[in-house]
């Protein structure tokens, strides 16, 4: 099986070609980028069973030379709306197939739309195989198989807990920018974004305060924020009739993020990375103004009295068979080896590759990981580079609790407008 890693010696796709290189089932792995002599360097570093190309993935005809003689492509160069089209079309044309880690919507529905060409050339395409999306689609396919009848499903993440005075949020690079995560972020809580509410994908302000329960603990103030996995989780689950992504989140960073998406101009892109220039200078000690210090200061106490929810997981809602609430969570118990984004969103590209190459994934078309990817194998696998907390194992590190709430089951609603609810 030969591969090419588009995009492989960068920080997310060396992990994720670290992880695939000692795979028996691959006898190649292709290095692919507009930087060649970096591709080698990365190469060369690997042993005989890669090598180095140059791939320019704005130019077709070079996109189409590098896939010429692959089985897969794994493509891990962003920003998705620029390459992640463009890059499957190719795939497609040349009956390769695809993986990606696209967490932006639009080229998600745009990939999407090229569902019926992967499937007349019988070409695999999964997009968003890596942590939100990828992982996160995947928990909550749990909580879907465990309840079924389930009419509503909320993906969230989050700190687990408080802000704690001095913790590092990782937002810049080394050097000194913000880095493209902190720029994502930005993009998907400014402007409107989709969810999937009455059975229809709509628009929505992001940042909208949403009480979300889960098993086992009390609701906790949860935030809108833009993401794939509305866009991918109903396709897949007819009877989803509401679909959200969600950040559970300390109030000083809904505050924080709230004043830095006020500056997003959508006709000016640069306004992306000023605003988060902004969100990294209200979030240091630094530079924050008398304001933000006293917001930092209300928020620390109230959030003290917060049952925050896991730090990520998934709560499928819907009606018991007597109409009452039912909901089912599901979240990991155990934490990354190595915790940083790179490997926490690459290490689940390289194991849904292996169940791929491996014959356990057989579907063609193009697809999010829940409509292909088994949840327990996909879950048994990633156990071996988590930490279980203590008391679980490989077999129950991924809990699933199920609970019935006494109430008449209503679906949860969006509030109109987000200006105060934080505050």
């Amino acid at each position: 099986m030969r591969i090419l890693a588009l995009g492989g010696c960068g920080e997310m796709g060396s992990v994720a070609v670290r992880a695939m290189i000692d795979d028996p089932a691959i006898s190649d792995i292709v290095i692919a980028d507009r930087d060649q002599s970096k591709a080698s360097v990365f190469a060369n570093s690997l042993g005989r069973k890669a090598s180095a190309i140059h791939v320019d993935a704005q130019c077709d005809r070079s996109l189409k030379q590098g896939l010429q003689g692959c089985d897969v492509v794994v493509s891990t160069i962003g920003p998705y709306y620029l390459f992640g089209p463009r890059v499957l079309s190719a795939a497609i044309q040349s009956g390769v197939h695809y993986l990606d880690i696209c967490d932006d919507p639009e080229p998600t529905m745009d990939m999407l739309a090229l569902d019926p060409h992967a499937r007349d050339n019988r070409v695999t395409a999964i997009i968003g195989a890596g942590a939100s999306p990828g992982v996160f689609n995947l928990l909550a396919a749990r909580a879907l198989a465990a309840q079924p009848q389930a009419e509503e499903i909320y993906t969230f993440w989050g700190t687990g807990g408080p802000l704690l005075p001095g913790e590092d949020l990782s937002l810049l690079d080394n050097a000194g920018n913000p880095t493209a995560a902190t720029q994502h972020w930005i993009q998907q809580v400014s402007g409107q974004v989709k969810v999937y509410q009455d059975g229809t994908l709509t628009p929505a302000t992001p940042l909208q305060a949403i009480h979300l329960a889960f098993p086992g603990s009390r609701s906790d103030r949860c935030h809108v924020i833009g993401h794939p996995e509305p866009i991918t989780l109903p396709r897949y689950y007819p009877r989803i009739r509401q679909s959200v992504n969600l950040m559970n989140m300390p109030g000083y960073l809904i505050y924080a993020l709230e004043k830095a998406a006020k500056g997003v101009d959508r006709d000016a892109p640069q306004s992306i990375q000023k605003a988060a220039t902004a969100l990294t200078a209200i979030l240091s000690d630094s530079t924050s103004q008398p304001q933000d210090i006293a917001y930092y200061l209300v928020h620390l106490v109230k959030d003290r009295f917060r049952h925050f929810l896991p730090p990520l997981g998934a709560v499928a809602r819907g009606p018991d068979g007597n109409g009452k609430t039912r909901i089912t969570g599901v979240h990991m118990r155990s934490r990354p080896k190595v915790d940083d984004i790179a490997h926490s969103t690459c290490l689940p590209t390289a194991i849904i590759l292996r169940m791929l190459i491996n014959g356990e994934i057989k579907q063609h078309g193009v697809m999010a990981p829940e409509a292909c990817v088994n949840h327990d194998t996909f879950f048994r696998q990633l156990a071996t580079h988590m930490i279980m907390d203590d008391g679980v194992d490989a077999t129950g590190y991924v809990d699933c609790q199920a609970q019935k709430i006494d109430q008449p089951y209503t679906p949860l609603r969006l509030p109109q407008t987000h200006s105060a609810q934080t505050r």
